[in-house]
């Protein structure tokens, strides 16, 4: 493939060749037209002067003969009789200037034509252009020539001159185009250089815009914005997997001590089933945690959703129900406050899972005989879903980043709640839940009830109606 460089100067070049020859056709054409409407122009008057010294009757007057009429060099003068014969003749030619047929289109009306005739100066053959008129009422035909070949002779020179001319322009346009466009392209040239030397860590510092606003400093800009985000993303990932890391090491250190414990000699069996005990919640523990992972990782692009039309109060009734049980364990009542039917678009599954992941979080802290309120509502343009509970609520420097992954405030709303016997989460719930109601166009808002006590998580998307 050729470089680009190269593409845009013979292009250029190819275009100048292009510009220069068309302009030169016309040039040409216009100057070939005018020198041959004024040789048609000295014509007609060479012809009139010549008709005039023919009778009405087609005789010719004697003084013609006797060279009064004097037409000028290079030009040629008849007076044909209507058998083709030549009556008089200015210049020394004897033959006709024009052929029979040639003569027949003449009777009818004035004719020019380009024709051949052996020159009686100098004795070479040359082109010369005829018009021919008839005069009188007896067929007789005046024929006037003029050699063409002082159009043609500027013609040719015109020609060459602009032949020459292109060549110099050509010497000069093909090395500027390539002057021209290695500058144009020099700011790409920095810009690749520049971004083959960025690394990973300085991403984010971006290519140095050019100062002219043109399209190539539109594509730095676009480029600079493309590597903040890639940077962003980036550190995002890092900071992802060193707190992934780091929540995967606690159960990890756990269970090899326990591990290493049961290997001990002299461990009795309670102690063992004590191990094991130990060991499989821990494990259970690095099961959801690796299932939020998941989640997480395949709730980052909306392009996996399948939306549907569907009636949202009966999953949030399917999503209430779920936790039946455990609210009765902890004698906590949920309450659905809905509409009898409420049909929205979006992905079933993913909303449900973001209400079970608010409820469980919700009846973790709520107090034995308080309420988990589930409340769902169109309210102008969006769908509406808020878990509301009566426990300890966010603690205030929580709430701004109460959404990011592996944010977690005090024990009472993380590692036991009002149970200290129950373990906590690991800060993935609520970074799912915004994934999810973000991948529908939406998001998911924190707050502590007013009045309170209690927290309040509400999610929103945009109404679809198809």
């Amino acid at each position: 493939m050729l470089p680009i460089r190269l593409k845009i100067a013979l292009a250029s070049t190819l275009a100048t060749v292009i510009l220069l020859g068309g302009a030169g056709l016309i040039f040409l054409t216009t100057l070939h037209s005018g020198l041959q409407n004024s040789l048609d122009n000295s014509l007609r008057s060479r012809s009139d002067e010549l008709a005039a010294e023919v009778n009405s009757d087609g005789t010719v007057r004697s003084d013609l003969t006797s060279g009064r009429i004097t037409l000028g060099d290079n030009t040629y003068g008849q007076v044909l009789g209507s058998d083709g014969a030549v009556l008089q003749s200015v210049d020394e030619l004897q033959h006709s200037l024009l052929s029979a047929q040639q003569l027949a289109e003449a009777k009818s009306g004035a004719r020019f034509f380009d024709v051949l005739v052996n020159s009686t100066h100098g004795g070479h053959h040359q082109e010369v252009r005829v018009l021919a008129a008839p005069v009188g009422s007896g067929g007789t035909v005046v024929a006037v020539g003029l050699s063409r070949d002082i159009v043609d002779e500027a013609v040719e020179r015109a020609g060459k001159q602009l032949l020459l001319l292109g060549f110099i322009v050509l010497l000069i346009a093909a090395p500027g185009s390539w002057f021209l466009a290695g500058s144009a392209l020099a700011p790409v040239e920095r810009m690749r250089r520049q971004a083959a030397e960025l690394q990973a860590n300085d991403a984010g510092g971006g290519l140095t815009v050019p100062e002219t606003r043109d399209e190539i400093g539109r594509l730095a800009t676009t480029m600079n914005a493309l590597l903040a985000r890639l940077h962003d993303a980036l550190e995002r990932e890092r900071a992802f997997v060193a707190d992934a890391g780091h929540e995967l090491r606690t159960p990890l250190t756990v269970l090899r001590g326990e591990l290493e414990l049961a290997q001990r000699p002299g461990r009795s069996n309670e102690e063992l089933l004590a191990t094991v005990e130990v060991a499989a919640e821990e494990t259970e523990r690095l099961i959801r945690l690796a299932e939020d992972l998941l989640v997480l990782a395949r709730d980052e692009d909306s392009a996996n959703l399948r939306l549907t039309r569907f009636d949202l109060v009966e999953t949030l009734a399917d999503a209430t129900a779920l936790f039946d049980a455990l609210a009765l364990k902890r004698s906590v009542e949920i309450e659905l406050d809905a509409p009898a039917a409420l049909a929205v678009t979006a992905d079933p599954d993913r909303i449900r899972r973001a209400v079970e992941n608010l409820i469980s979080n919700a009846l973790r802290y709520a107090p034995a005989g308080s309420r988990v309120i589930v409340r769902a509502a169109r309210a102008g343009d969006e769908v509406r879903i808020a878990v509301l509970d009566e426990g300890p609520g966010f603690p205030p420097e929580l709430i701004p980043v109460v959404f990011e992954r592996f944010r977690r405030g005090d024990v009472a709303r993380t590692r036991g709640g009002v149970d200290d016997s129950e373990q906590g989460g690991s800060g993935l719930g609520l970074a799912i839940v915004r994934n999810i109601m973000r991948s529908h166009g939406g998001d998911a808002e924190a707050a502590n009830r007013n009045p309170g006590p209690g927290a309040q998580v509400t999610l929103h998307w945009p109404v679809t109606d198809a």
